[in-house]
């Protein structure tokens, strides 16, 4: 009796002995989890801020392409393709564009204006150069190319001081493709949506109003 017993506490403590060393194990454990979360943790939130930072370049470098304001040492580590815009002078590219549509080289002009276009899409010119390039087709009498540009013009630059110019190009282009009832309703529309323009009256003219109030008088 007296043996099992000893035998039965001595397996008791080495059984408690066995369990200290368990929980102290586990108790190390966790202090390095913890202590290996909280590194991660703070990784992420560093990565979080350089991905931010990074997001914020980036967002500024294509606002600044667009309007034409980046500068060459702004284009530090950007990709080839996005140097050419730093090196293009956005003044100086649609100048040269309008240039060579005012000396009749249409094919010239439009490459020009398309480049300022795909360089500078948000510039204050952008919609001035689209409605060019509409131009050159016309006088190029690419009537369906002109009526693409012209209703691009419309589409993404609704505001632009360009579209009584745009509705009545609309108006001709339709004419000379033998559609007057589409003609027509463009000349209506510079009409009545910008009455005090250049446009109306040339719109009227087309559409006979103007001879009839000659007539009256």
């Amino acid at each position: 009796m007296e043996t099992s017993n000893y035998r039965l506490e001595r397996d008791v403590a080495a059984l408690d002995s066995l369990l200290r060393l368990q929980l102290e194990e586990n108790t190390r454990l966790k202090a390095d989890l913890s202590a290996t979360l909280g590194s991660v943790d703070e990784r992420l939130r560093m990565l979080e801020g350089r991905v931010e930072d990074s997001g914020y370049r980036f967002s500024e470098i294509v606002r600044k392409m667009d309007k034409g304001e980046l500068s060459q040492a702004d284009s530090t580590g950007l990709p080839d393709s996005l140097k050419i815009r730093v090196s293009l002078d956005p003044q100086k590219l649609y100048d040269q564009a309008y240039l060579d549509f005012a000396k009749g080289s249409y094919d010239l002009a439009i490459q020009g204006f398309s480049d300022y276009l795909k360089y500078f899409p948000q510039s204050l010119s952008a919609d001035k150069a689209r409605y060019w390039v509409g131009e050159c087709y016309f006088a190029k009498e690419d009537y369906n190319r002109s009526l693409d540009e012209f209703q691009k013009l419309l589409q993404d630059f609704p505001s632009s001081d360009k579209i009584p110019g745009t509705l009545y190009k609309i108006g001709l282009s339709y004419e000379k493709l033998k559609n007057q009832i589409k003609a027509n309703r463009y000349f209506g529309e510079v009409i009545n949506k910008y009455p005090n323009s250049a446009e109306a009256e040339l719109a009227k003219d087309k559409l006979g109003i103007g001879d009839k109030k000659e007539k009256k008088r």
